[in-house]
């Protein structure tokens, strides 16, 4: 018998399937939805109806398959720390965009992943970039490796605890830890991206004034055109610049000057 004070059935249920949708690539059916939480289909029936409801999960082109929507995405965003990043961030990521003529991402730890919860286009007919909420592994995109290279020592081992229990190998934790001690002490990371040939991830973190970790990462992903206005030598330091003035926007002081 659980130990647990105090029990939501209901409340439990729903949140088991937005955890499940939110760890899967594919789309789900009620069935498989059940499945994968241990629970009956009519179990979680009347969940799966209210959620659709309330906007939190979507039907796909297969009308029996689900996935999570933006809702979440949105709730999250209102509270007062994300907005206050937000607002923070999206002058400094217009002009930044402007003056290299390349879009600009600000990305966010959640649990194991990165989350991308701004950006700006690039003003150039040429540009890559992901949509909002666009989700990856930590391990695997520069802005989780400037995310994990810039948080605090706690921090860090959450970050590691939630990897291994998602089946990252010894190996490939040392592996990623290595390189983000690299990245720590040159104070960015300019990498090819790992999504996409020809274009390189260029990230910096931003600091606020209420933690030790970086609350995020403002990335580029560089792609070279006939307008390109700055050199990919040139672009990190025009990176860190902005990022180190939307640090400054939310309070953040740097250690040598605090």
């Amino acid at each position: 018998m659980s130990d647990d004070p105090y029990k939501a059935p209901a409340l439990e249920k729903g949140l088991d399937i937005l955890e499940c949708l939110s760890t899967v690539r594919t789309p789900l059916s009620i069935a498989e939805i059940a499945r994968t939480i241990g629970r009956s289909r009519n179990e979680i029936y009347r969940m799966i109806v209210v959620l659709e409801l309330r906007g939190y999960i979507e039907r796909t082109e297969d009308p029996e398959k689900f996935q999570l929507s933006n809702r979440l995405f949105e709730v999250g965003m209102r509270s007062p720390p994300k907005r206050d990043l937000h607002d923070a961030a999206l002058p400094e990521m217009s002009s930044l965009a402007m003056q290299m003529m390349q879009s600009i991402q600000l990305a966010v730890v959640s649990s194991d992943q990165i989350v991308v919860i701004a950006r700006t286009e690039s003003p150039d007919d040429v540009g890559f970039s992901v949509r909002l909420g666009h989700r990856r592994s930590i391990m695997n995109s520069a802005s989780g490796l400037i995310l994990f290279a810039f948080a605090a020592l706690g921090h860090k081992s959450s970050i590691l605890e939630h990897l291994k229990a998602g089946g990252a190998s010894a190996a490939e934790l040392d592996a990623f830890q290595e390189q983000a001690e690299g990245i720590r002490k040159a104070g960015h990371v300019c990498m090819p991206s790992r999504m996409v040939d020809g274009v390189t991830d260029i990230g910096a973190p931003i600091f606020d004034s209420t933690s030790a970790s970086a609350v995020a990462s403002l990335t580029v992903p560089f792609v070279v055109t006939r307008r390109t206005k700055v050199s990919l030598s040139d672009a990190p330091g025009l990176i860190a610049s902005a990022a180190d003035r939307i640090s400054a926007a939310l309070g953040h002081v740097p250690p040598a000057l605090a």
